[in-house]
């Protein structure tokens, strides 16, 4: 039985400037997370701690930051427990190395450091063979290329750092492609570069991102790290296990639907000291009603770690303004298509064909209307 576990993307000292003096608060939370899942991989007895790529923010770690960080592994390195290490695009270092790669080795002088060409290791008492790269600069193709093919050891891991082919989403010439996954055939493929916790492929070729560990920025899930168990070749199970404290959440509010208190409610009942809540107000609104972000973020925002307002919500035109509209454009022409259609309609299609007239103005004059 091989045990591993697997990080990546935990982007200690980044800045947070979105946070504003929040930010080093968080700053705190992304080394507690690490410190937890070095106390999981302790208490788990796992063999290997991989970590794949940007431990970092930056090539240039603070003192206090590396410190920190060379004080866990060697918890991990007094453990027993191996430690592998590739870098990420964000703390590619001299060499290209990890960052702080000098610092980290006298703290755990076994651990393996991946730099940009691809390497194996082999751990004889594990019959485990261990390949591995760090990020590549842009453009030179894609981090698996030029691994070695089959196995001389029972069991087969990979680590390495960069973004898996996703059609009309990562598409670019250096991205990483399921099939060279399944060529190399490997028990295990540690990826980082996702900031949120994905499985790229199943056994017997099982692929995974961990996420961050912690929270970082908006449109990420809550952070893990993963803990894998090969009890065979092909057969690696994975649990996520939960060691961030903040979550994310986005909710899409039409506030035509609510009036001033109602939506105040509704942001209220979400409260949670540790919850990064982001909410987009959509919707047809009065020209009289003014919905001010900034209270309300002000005002509620100390009942949420971080709370984001976002007004996309739209003027309802009066009569007025649509009979201003002129019939040589094409949506003064489409305005009174419309209005001669709801003249013409039973009283009971009247509000159904007047929001779509308002609906379609908007999108006409350029403006995103969501549901």
């Amino acid at each position: 039985m091989i045990k591993i576990l697997h990080l990546a993307d935990l982007h200690l000292g980044r800045p947070f400037r979105m946070l504003g003096q929040r930010g080093s608060e968080q700053r705190r939370a992304l080394l507690a997370a690490l410190e937890r899942a070095v106390a999981l991989g302790i208490s788990e007895r796992v063999n290997l701690v991989l970590i794949a790529g940007d431990l970092f923010d930056s090539p240039k770690p603070s003192d206090s930051t590396v410190q920190f960080v060379t004080a866990q592994l060697r918890l991990l390195d007094d453990a027993g427990i191996r430690i592998a290490i590739a870098a990420g695009n964000h703390d590619m270092g001299r060499d290209e190395y990890v960052a702080a790669m000098t610092q980290l080795r006298d703290a755990a002088p076994a651990a393996i450091f991946f730099g940009s060409s691809v390497e194996s290791r082999v751990f004889p008492d594990l019959d485990l063979t261990l390949t591995g790269r760090s990020a590549l600069a842009e453009g030179t193709g894609s981090p698996l290329s030029g691994w070695p093919r089959g196995r001389t050891t029972r069991f087969a891991i990979g680590l390495a750092h960069g973004s898996v082919f996703r059609p009309g989403v990562v598409e670019n010439p250096h991205a990483i492609h399921p099939h060279e996954i399944r060529d190399l055939a490997l028990d295990y493929l540690a990826l980082g570069d996702w900031h949120s916790a994905a499985e790229i492929l199943p056994p017997p070729t099982a692929a995974w991102y961990p996420g961050s560990p912690e929270w970082l920025a908006f449109d990420q899930g809550p952070g893990h790290a993963l803990l894998i168990e090969i009890p065979e070749p092909g057969g690696a199970r994975v649990t996520e296990h939960r060691v961030g404290r903040r979550r994310y959440e986005r909710r899409e509010i039409n506030a035509a639907d609510l009036d001033d208190l109602m939506l105040r409610r509704v942001i209220e009942d979400a409260a949670d000291p540790e919850l990064i809540f982001e909410v987009a107000l959509s919707g047809l609104v009065p020209l009289q009603r003014t919905i001010n972000t900034e209270m309300l973020e002000r005002e509620l925002g100390e009942r949420f770690f971080r709370l984001r307002v976002l007004n996309r919500t739209h003027l309802w035109l009066e009569d007025s303004s649509l009979e201003n509209l002129s019939d040589q454009t094409v949506l003064g022409r489409f305005v009174r298509l419309m209005r001669e259609r709801i003249a013409a309609s039973a009283p009971d299609e009247r509000p159904v064909l007047e929001e779509a007239l308002q609906v379609g103005a908007a999108l006409l004059s350029g403006r995103e209307v969501l549901a």
